[in-house]
C-alpha cells in the first residue's frame, strides 16, 4: 500500500498486532463471568450484522472488543472488514488473532487462520495465504474434520500461483484424509489438466460427477479435460 490512507492502515494493523496478546490475555479472565452462552448469542448477531450492514458491525464489533476483548469481538469486527472488500486490513487481523491465542484452542486457532488464508486469496496474495492455511495446517494436522478442507484451501492458493504440482499434492493428501470429496477431486481434475496429465484429469473428473451428480461444475471441468485432450494445452492457456 503506497498511499498515506493505505499506510495509516497498515500501521494501524501493526498497533493492533502488538495489543491483541494483551486484551486477549484479559479475555481469557473475562469469558466465564460473562458465560459462554452469551458470547456465542452477541457473536452469531454481531456475523448477521454483516449481511445487513457491514461497517455497523464492524463499529459494533468494536465496540464489544473495547467492552469486553473477547476474541469473538475483534473476530467478527475482521470479517466486516472483509465484508467490505478491505481485505488486507481483514486477513491481518485475522492472522494477529490466531497468532494471539493460547496454543490449547486448537479448533479456534485453525478456524482464524483458515478465514485470513482466504482473505488473503480475496486480496490476490497468495503467498501470504499460503502462509496463513499452512499455520492452520500445523495446528489440525491430525484432525480428520478440518484438515482436508485447509489442504483444500491451500491447494487454491497454490494453484494461483501456477505451482501446479504443490496443489495437486495437497488435493491428494485431503482425498487421503476424505475420500470422494467433490471439490478436491474438480479441484485436481484441474491441476492434473493444467500439467497436461489428461487421463488423470478425467478420472478425478469423473468421479467428481459420481460423487455429487447435481453439480454442472463438474460437468463444466469433464468437458474442459476433454478439450484440452483434443488440443494439446490446457484450454484456458489458448
Amino acid at each position: 500500500m503506497g498511499t498515506p490512507a493505505g499506510r495509516q492502515v497498515q500501521t494501524m494493523s501493526t498497533i493492533a498486532a502488538l495489543i491483541l496478546p494483551f486484551a486477549l490475555m484479559q479475555a481469557a479472565d473475562a469469558a466465564p463471568s460473562l458465560g459462554q452462552s452469551h458470547i456465542q448469542q452477541r457473536f452469531a448477531q454481531c456475523i448477521a450484522l454483516i449481511d445487513e450492514d457491514a461497517a455497523a458491525a464492524y463499529e459494533e464489533g468494536m465496540a464489544w472488543a473495547a467492552e469486553a476483548q473477547s476474541v469473538h469481538a475483534y473476530r467478527c469486527a475482521a470479517m466486516a472488514l472483509v465484508a467490505q472488500s478491505r481485505y488486507e486490513e481483514g486477513a491481518r487481523r485475522l492472522d494477529s488473532l490466531g497468532m494471539a491465542l493460547n496454543p490449547v484452542e486448537t479448533a479456534l486457532r485453525a478456524e482464524l487462520f483458515s478465514q485470513a488464508g482466504n482473505a488473503w486469496l480475496l486480496a490476490r496474495e497468495p503467498s501470504r495465504a499460503r502462509s496463513s492455511f499452512t499455520r492452520g495446517i500445523a495446528i489440525m494436522e491430525g484432525d480428520t474434520a478440518q484438515l482436508p478442507d485447509l489442504l483444500i484451501d491451500r491447494s487454491r492458493a497454490y494453484a494461483m500461483e501456477r505451482e501446479w504440482r504443490a496443489a495437486e499434492e495437497d488435493l491428494s493428501r485431503a482425498l487421503d484424509v476424505r475420500a470422494n470429496d467433490p471439490l478436491a477431486l474438480r479441484l485436481r481434475a484441474s491441476v492434473r489438466m493444467q500439467q497436461r496429465a489428461f487421463d488423470l484429469a478425467e478420472a478425478d473428473a469423473q468421479a467428481a460427477i459420481s460423487a455429487e451428480p447435481d453439480n454442472v461444475d463438474n460437468y463444466l471441468i469433464l468437458g474442459h479435460v476433454r478439450e484440452s485432450r483434443r488440443i494439446g494445452a490446457p484450454v484456458d492457456a489458448q
